[in-house]
């Protein structure tokens, strides 16, 4: 009896330690023009949109390194949205174009997006919200 109880303990200590960080995970910071960094007065990333960005703290960019040996992995979205790296010429901010291959299905779910540099093995990631309205067939 008193093993499992020691067991049950360490496994609730456990689930309760992966729930605090994946709590800890920053929301991204939408800015409507990677080109100049402007901000929106959202925060979400929309489909079919090539000019937003997320804006990533000094320190994370510096550790990321050259934005050209960066690599974009998604996690949490549906399997028709696709998130892919585009030039950013605003500093500090990450520049990405959202779009959908079935457009007739609304999208509204919070995505991780991951940027790793292979050249550093450093990786940073963070949660955005992806909307994408329903369009009807043309």
């Amino acid at each position: 009896m008193k093993k499992m109880l020691c067991v049950l303990l360490t496994l609730t200590a456990l689930n309760a330690m992966n729930m605090g960080v994946a709590a800890t995970m920053p929301l991204a910071t939408v800015v409507a023009n990677s080109r100049t960094g402007d901000g929106l007065g959202y925060d979400h990333l929309s489909t079919e949109c090539a000019w937003q960005g997320v804006a990533l703290p000094a320190e994370v960019m510096m550790a990321l390194g050259d934005a050209r040996t960066m690599v974009l992995t998604v996690g949490d979205l549906p399997g028709n949205v696709t998130v892919s790296l585009r030039p950013s010429h605003a500093a500090g901010v990450i520049g990405l174009k959202v779009s959908r291959s079935v457009k007739t299905q609304a999208v509204r779910q919070m995505g991780t997006l991951t940027l790793s540099n292979l050249a550093t093995g450093y990786s940073y990631a963070v949660q955005a919200m992806i909307i994408g309205q329903e369009r009807s067939e043309k």
